[in-house]
């Protein structure tokens, strides 16, 4: 295999170079490719680890040392090395167990909630609602903000861990902040700092009441395989003579720590990613980290700026991104505007369709069944869609016969309707603009009515064999499980590392995404989105453009245009 220059001078590093490095990849580089061809060059032959993001791409990767019998290479998960942690350092009579929702469980924990019910009962003060722990029920506006408490605690917990956030009030508060945990209407009000002491105090308690389970009854969640190493100062079971962190912009601190803690004084690291295709900044991944890697190792930058991926007419697109990423490929492939409603019948075998959000997905995949074609999505966004759809009915109402409902389905359209209508208008409030409230309600409005009117529309259709709701979510589901050759729907997040012949991206007018009360880190991640986007093409690349409300109001019903049912 031909390399190229800069390739070959990340061989040469490895081999003769001193310290550390950090490859800036653009998207398509072959940098997987470059790495394990740089295992060969390294004096650390049988010390050696291989740090991947996730456990499909440490697959992938470790199959592939395999094939270059590269025997000696250790590849691993960083929440594996720090899992491995704890299982070194703790007693070997206790077997650790994995339990994901374990503070959901801890903050239900009759013993905490009466610990943690006067923080509740003080911010509740703050909000002017009081609690009557006398009352049979509370009042919908006290449940709602405890509900919004008990979520909000939940989620300073997680992003404390993985960000390993100091333990005062200044750097939790600069924290929650950061991540736009509370609205910017909340941020402004004057007895903000008096509510989140309150917040500070119940995190405390609850982490330390957590930590404690732990230690006790060696069950852990997720963030704790990164947060508890560190937290009591264990050490790795082995150090290695030469490191590969990958997709390093996309770590966060805690997972930065583990993975440093497999190196010795002595070891040598090589760090490859790409900051411009940093987007987990919300999940609590440091989006810094790019540079701060660069910066605490004191690495030499080794560029890949060859994208091997994209064709010419798809590169001058990245390249408002990446001004330095260049094409491999001599012709200049396909870039097309096309609408929405084109979409389906455009679509062919292994295409691949991405969008920002999950709704529009959801719109496609009505579209898609409505032909009667199955297509893959990724299972967690597959059952997550099938979550929201179920989330617009009442639990009691999934499994009864809908025939027995008051008017048929058209009586559990109204109901649902009536409901969401409600909190979509409700949370519509945080948003301080007027006109962007009321435009934010009208598009929430009509995918609601949308979602609704193709349950119907099946409904009417499978009734013989559908005679309740559950029964129809479970026939959506046959339709967006394809195996065999699949249109492949996606975010744009999940899409992160995949690539095809054919890339559709949905609503890109809208991109990068643009919301109220956005963080200057989080428009950033947002452009990083759309080059994610479109450098999954490998030939040709529509750019798929919504109807807008007026013309779909001018030219009738969304699902209109597609044969009679």
């Amino acid at each position: 295999m031909t390399y190229t220059d800069e390739q070959n001078r990340i061989f040469e590093f490895v081999a003769k170079g001193e310290g550390h490095g950090i490859i800036d990849a653009v998207a398509g580089a072959g940098k997987t490719t470059t790495i394990i061809e740089a295992a060969k060059y390294t004096n650390h032959p049988n010390s050696l680890l291989f740090c991947a993001f996730n456990r499909s791409i440490a697959g992938e990767i470790n199959n592939r040392f395999v094939e270059k019998r590269l025997f000696q290479v250790t590849t691993s998960t960083i929440h594996s090395l720090g899992l491995q942690i704890l299982k070194t350092n703790l007693s070997s009579e206790k077997e650790i167990k994995l339990k994901e929702n374990k503070y959901q469980e801890l903050i239900n924990n009759s013993g905490i909630r009466k610990e943690l019910l006067p923080r509740f009962k003080e911010i509740l003060k703050i909000n002017n609602l009081n609690y009557d722990e006398y009352a049979e029920k509370q009042n919908h506006e006290v449940n709602n903000l405890i509900w919004k408490i008990r979520r909000r605690l939940l989620e300073i917990n997680q992003k404390y861990r993985l960000t390993l956030c100091k333990d005062n009030f200044t750097d939790l508060r600069n924290m929650v902040f950061h991540y736009g945990i509370f609205s910017e209407i909340e941020e402004a009000k004057r007895n903000i700092d008096t509510e989140l002491e309150l917040y500070f105090d119940a995190h405390q308690y609850l982490l330390t009441q957590a930590n404690k389970f732990s230690e006790n009854h060696y069950i852990i969640d997720y963030a704790d395989m990164l947060y508890l190493p560190y937290k009591w100062k264990l050490q790795s079971p082995k150090k290695f003579g030469f490191l590969f962190i990958d997709e390093c912009q996309d770590l966060s601190r805690s997972q930065l720590v583990v993975a440093l803690k497999y190196a010795s004084k002595g070891s040598r690291i090589l760090s490859v990613g790409d900051p411009i295709q940093s987007i987990y900044g919300f999940s609590g991944a440091d989006i810094e980290s790019f540079n701060n890697i660069e910066k605490i190792t004191n690495a030499k930058r080794l560029p890949l700026t060859t994208c091997f991926r994209c064709p010419k007419l798809v590169i001058n697109l990245a390249q408002e991104f990446r001004s330095d990423i260049q094409g491999n490929k001599g012709y200049d492939g396909k870039v097309e505007e096309i609408l929405i409603k084109d979409v389906v019948k455009s679509t062919e075998e292994n295409d691949l369709i991405v969008s920002r959000t999950k709704d529009p997905i959801l719109l496609l995949v009505f579209r898609f069944i409505e032909f009667e074609k199955k297509v893959r999505i990724h299972p967690d966004i597959a059952k997550d869609l099938i979550r929201r759809l179920r989330g617009l009915f009442q639990k009691e109402l999934i499994t009864r016969r809908i025939e027995s409902f008051p008017g048929g389905f058209n009586g559990l359209k109204k109901e649902a309707l009536d409901r969401q209508g409600w909190i979509i208008r409700k949370e519509a409030k945080r948003i301080i603009d007027n006109q962007l409230r009321e435009i934010h309600i009208k598009e929430e409005l009509s995918v609601l009515e949308s979602k609704l009117e193709f349950l119907h529309k099946r409904y009417e259709i499978w009734k013989k064999e559908c005679s309740s709701l559950e029964d129809i979510f479970k026939k959506i589901n046959e339709y967006i499980s394809e195996k065999e050759n699949p249109i492949t729907l996606s975010t744009i997040h999940t899409a992160k590392g995949l690539e095809a012949n054919r890339v559709f991206i949905l609503d890109f007018e809208k991109l990068p995404l643009k919301r109220p009360e956005q963080k200057e880190w989080e428009k950033i991640q947002e452009n990083n989105l759309k080059y994610v986007a479109i450098t999954r093409a490998k030939e040709e690349l529509f750019l798929v453009s919504s109807e807008k409300i007026q013309e779909q109001k001018d030219e009738g019903s969304l699902f209109d245009d597609l044969f009679d049912l």
